[in-house]
């Protein structure tokens, strides 16, 4: 059976992926090397394989808009003042 995903990587990989993920004290699912959230395509084949549940998928991609949205906000703003 072939596994129909996100990201476009094997099974094996997703769950080698998943090997380098954290959950921190928020409930939000992060990557060991930078505390980063995953893209939404990781956190959907994570979920797909019932790596991770529906409320860890939506609360990390909802994080990692605002924590994105954050950056840019601060990056323009450092910018206009220069």
């Amino acid at each position: 059976m072939r596994l129909i995903n996100d990201s476009g990587y094997s099974k094996e990989r997703i769950e080698q992926e998943f090997k380098d993920t954290f959950i921190d004290d928020g409930g939000i699912l992060r990557w060991t090397i930078n505390a980063q959230i995953p893209f939404d395509d990781m956190l959907a084949d994570f979920r797909t394989l019932d790596l991770i549940d529906e409320n860890i998928q939506l609360a990390s991609n909802l994080v990692r808009e605002k924590e994105t949205d954050d950056f840019w906000k601060g990056y323009f703003a450092k910018n206009e003042s220069n």
